[in-house]
């Protein structure tokens, strides 16, 4: 599973205005392409997962996730803070790069886990974060995944 295959252009946001881990969080469950009213319900079970710890890997990436009832497919969205964002990363530097992923409760296509972990893969690699975080349209970062994880 790679992130080019759940992401559209209209799912990446270059310039997220958040400034705190809770706005940044909400901005993302935003902008996923669900019924308005799912969107306090998924943002409040992201909040959760996060309170039983970050998931700031560190180097500037963060992969919010979890499984929810009210999807009835595997959901991802990708948005860049220009500035940085306090997400109490694992090496408590700013998080630049964010992806959030939501799945279904019970997800028979097995694709979240291989999911979050090729993000988790390409995470790994300080100039693969480097070369997203200087994407300059949705596109090119599109374009710039597909590179990277194929």
């Amino acid at each position: 599973m790679k992130p080019s295959d759940f992401l559209a252009p209209d799912l990446i946001r270059l310039n997220l205005q958040s400034s705190t881990k809770e706005e940044v969080l909400k901005e993302l469950v935003w902008m996923l392409d669900v019924r308005e009213e799912y969107r306090p319900i998924l943002l409040d079970m992201v909040l959760q997962r996060e309170a039983l710890g970050s998931t700031g890997l560190g180097e500037g990436v963060a992969i919010p996730h979890g499984r929810s009832l009210i999807v009835n497919h595997l959901h991802l969205v990708c948005g860049i803070s220009k500035k940085g964002i306090y997400f109490q990363a694992i090496d408590r530097k700013k998080v630049h790069l964010f992806f959030l992923v939501i799945a279904p409760h019970r997800e028979v296509s097995n694709q979240y886990l291989p999911l979050l972990g090729s993000i988790a893969k390409l995470a790994s690699d300080p100039e693969n974060i480097e070369r997203l975080r200087n994407a300059e349209t949705p596109e090119q970062c599109l374009e710039i995944l597909e590179q990277i994880c194929s």
